[in-house]
């Protein structure tokens, strides 16, 4: 399942979410539960070169685990 992130316009947090792309346009805010939610363009890295160490090398964004900084819970 793709990595999406998105927007809520009411409350203005942004969080992403694990979703199957059936699904991936009818999703709720995970703070307020508004429906006034968009999936935001999101960048991806692919590794470059060969071995182990090509992957170190790659930004992260937000936190080791992928939760974008804390939405996880686990920050």
């Amino acid at each position: 399942m793709p990595l999406y992130e998105y927007y809520c316009s009411d409350c203005n947090a942004k969080f992403e979410l694990l979703v199957g792309y059936k699904h991936s346009e009818d999703i709720v805010c995970m703070k307020c539960q508004s429906d006034n939610v968009r999936r935001l363009l999101s960048v991806f890295a692919a590794p470059r070169g060969s071995g182990e160490d090509s992957m170190e090398s790659l930004p992260t964004a937000g936190g080791s685990c992928g939760c974008g900084g804390g939405s996880c819970g686990c920050h």
